[in-house]
């Protein structure tokens, strides 16, 4: 029951108190006359009943209301001091109870609040769809079990507040009171909201990233549509994008992709979703268009990038763009299958002499394009003749304590039989796709061990730290630890020598798998690294369930550092949870003195980039 209708309440049993009291005052004034006994002592009696049921409803009044008084007081003293808001409604939804926190939440002075309606009060929205959340829709979710839902509220200052909102209901006769606790999250919920943009979008280019952008495109898959109202996907590829990098650097590479981004950005519709897929692949999915308007689409795309000029230190560059085109046509398909169709219609365009566009045909997707068969025969060729090479590049310690550590990353290349080397961004995709990086794994192991184990006999009081690489492949096969284990005693290698590397998307997709082939490995006496960490932007919870000796992190927050606060953040952030739950850091793409130095004053604990060293030959 409210406070306003209580008082209503009380007022009117006042005032029938008084009533009969007055008209009691008037028999004693006027009296019975000089009528019978019998009738006189029938009017005194029912005189003296009168005022006796006359005093009973007034004391009844003053003693309900001083006990409502001293229980809304209590129950007011139990909520002064929470910060959440705590309103109590009777059952017409009218607010009889606010705590000190409800004020402060609308705005309004707390005893303001009492006598209002709650929907009045507190005009509620869905956070996720904006619609009006009524009090009879928190009613219905009444119970210990249900989950608090989540509103948005705009108070008196027109200022937004996200609220996490429960409700508990009790019944007492024809009467149902309810109490609603409303915990403000603004400050939490926008740092959600940041942390989900992140973990859907390029850092560099601030487009959607690859996992943002097949969620989309899975979405757009399952929704189908009319034959005149198909999505197409674009699939955009580079050419020419390595000479840059070669040239100037990777700060080069970056400023033109970012340039490029722009490019893009005004060449295709506000319907639709423009992503960078990693290193320099882009993908566009054209929403409700026609493969006709879609290839129109991708040749002015096509002619955008081969027109644009990118001037970096006084040269002049210019790149050009291999596009394959996909007509999502088949409900069925996974965006995996689709993005493989993709893929290998850019191939073929590459193929093609580069610069071109390809549309995938169905009817082809037996036969994959000749350049990705020639790279996987090239594999084989590799594979079979010891075609690949290792390459390390130094981990420096930034403290006394870690400075005189070896510490290295293994590093794979391929060379043809024309000796030219094929850099992993080549050679990487197509072994995953025909999974062959199993093998790879296994021969960059079985090779590496003899190199480190005459590496550690020649410092035998030194020993040095080795990360190599694994896959998804290798996370997954269950006879890899044992391989690993015939290996170390082949080449009679410390385990404490060598360190597995494994992406932290990696890690997450297999996250099972990954920490029971952690904690067998590590029983041996091996180390592991989380690589690549906050390229994801998974949640820091995953590494309790990853007991790695290293967090290496991201590249991409390391080397804007100082041109994006949120990086250094963010740097700082990694380093400092890493450090709470034991394990050291390692800074990738390190590539200035000053980057070196910034680590070194936040307490990261290694650096690696062109500043500490660049990667040199190893077996």
């Amino acid at each position: 029951m409210n406070a306003g209708h209580e008082r209503r309440h009380t007022a009117s049993r006042a005032l029938t108190a008084l009533a009969v009291l007055f008209s009691c005052g008037a028999a004693l004034a006027l009296g019975p006359g000089e009528q019978s006994p019998a009738l006189s002592v029938f009017w005194f009696a029912g005189l003296g009943g009168a005022s006796v049921f006359g005093g009973w409803l007034a004391w009844n009044s003053i003693t309900s209301t001083s006990r409502l008084r001293d229980q809304l007081s209590l129950i007011d003293t139990a909520f002064r001091a929470v910060d959440i808001a705590v309103v109590g409604v009777d059952d017409r939804g009218v607010i009889f109870f606010a705590n000190a926190a409800a004020g402060r939440l609308t705005g309004v002075e707390q005893g303001d609040l009492a006598g209002r309606d709650f929907d009045e009060a507190f005009p509620l929205h869905g956070a996720a769809d904006g619609a009006p959340v009524l009090l009879e829709t928190l009613q219905s979710s009444c119970g210990e079990q249900a989950q608090a839902l989540r509103a948005v509220l705009r108070d008196a200052n027109d200022s937004e507040h996200v609220l996490d909102i429960s409700c508990a209901c009790e019944e007492g006769g024809r009467r149902r009171v309810s109490f609603v606790a409303m915990e403000d999250v603004s400050i939490p919920h926008d740092i959600s909201l940041e942390l989900f943009w992140q973990a859907n979008h390029d850092a560099l280019t601030t487009l959607m990233n690859r996992r943002g952008f097949e969620e989309r495109l899975h979405k757009a898959i399952a929704a189908g549509g009319e034959p005149d109202k198909q999505h197409t996907l674009l699939f955009i590829d580079l050419d020419r994008f390595k000479l840059i990098n070669d040239s100037g650097g990777h700060a080069a590479g970056d400023e033109f992709l970012r340039q490029i981004a722009t490019v893009l950005r005004h060449r295709v519709r506000t319907t639709d979703v423009l992503a960078r897929m990693g290193g320099d692949e882009f993908a566009v999915l054209l929403r409700a268009c026609p493969v006709e308007q879609a290839l129109r689409i991708a040749n002015a795309i096509r002619m955008d990038v081969s027109n644009f000029r990118f001037v970096w230190r006084e040269k002049v560059f210019h790149v050009g763009a291999s596009i394959g085109l996909v007509v999502l046509s088949d409900p069925a398909a996974s965006a995996e299958d689709v993005m493989e169709q993709a893929d290998s219609a850019c191939y073929a365009a590459k193929e093609a002499g580069r610069d071109q566009i390809r549309v995938y045909h169905a009817r082809a997707a037996s036969h994959q394009p000749r350049a990705d068969m020639n790279i996987v025969e090239t594999i084989h060729d590799a594979l079979e003749r010891d075609g690949f090479r290792l390459f390390r590049q130094r981990i420096a310690g930034l403290d006394e304590a870690n400075a005189g550590m070896r510490h290295f990353e293994l590093l794979l290349r391929l060379v043809d039989r024309e000796g030219k080397i094929v850099p992993p961004m080549v050679f990487i995709s197509s072994a995953e796709r025909h999974n062959m990086m199993q093998a790879i794994d296994r021969w960059v192991l079985s090779h590496a061990l003899p190199a480190i184990r005459r590496e550690c006999e020649a410092t035998p009081g030194s020993l040095p730290v080795f990360d190599i690489n694994l896959s998804a492949e290798s996370i997954n096969d269950s006879r890899f630890p044992a391989f690993v284990r015939d290996q170390l005693a082949l080449h009679k290698v410390p385990p404490q020598a060598v360190c597995f590397e494994i992406t932290e998307t990696l890690a997450v997709a297999n996250l099972s798998k990954a920490a029971e082939l952690i904690r067998e490995l590590k029983e041996l006496g091996l180390r592991f690294a989380l690589d690549d960490f906050g390229a994801g932007m998974c949640s820091f919870a995953y590494l309790k369930h990853l007991p790695v000796d290293y967090v290496k992190i991201d590249g991409a927050f390391v080397r804007d550092m100082f041109a994006e606060p949120m990086n250094r953040e963010l740097v700082s952030a990694i380093n400092n949870i890493a450090h709470s739950l034991g394990m050291k850091t390692i800074a990738e793409f390190v590539e200035t003195e000053g980057s070196f130095n910034r680590l070194r004053e936040m307490g990261v604990d290694y650096a690696q980039g062109h500043a500490v060293g660049r990667p040199f030959f190893f077996t």
